[in-house]
């Protein structure tokens, strides 16, 4: 077996080895963001953002209850 070859059969191992390490501390480390209040006030910030500038102005409890509903619907990947 060339270096080369074994060079790129340790880095694919490699490579597998961080995607089980990824899907192993996945859920663990999206529970911490949710429950970062940095999360919480971004989301908040950015939702708000996007909703003016898409639907422009609009009665403040409408608006508000859009916020809420599309702050539970967005959720991390």
């Amino acid at each position: 077996m060339g270096v080369s070859l074994f060079i790129r059969l340790i880095m694919a191992l490699s490579n597998q080895t961080i995607s089980k390490i990824a899907d192993a501390v996945k859920l663990d480390v999206i529970s911490n963001i949710y429950e970062n209040e940095k999360y919480a006030e971004m989301m908040q910030d950015l939702i708000t953002q996007s909703l003016h500038k898409t639907m422009g102005e609009m009665d403040d409890d409408l608006f508000f209850d859009l916020c809420m509903v599309l702050f539970d619907r967005i959720e991390l990947k």
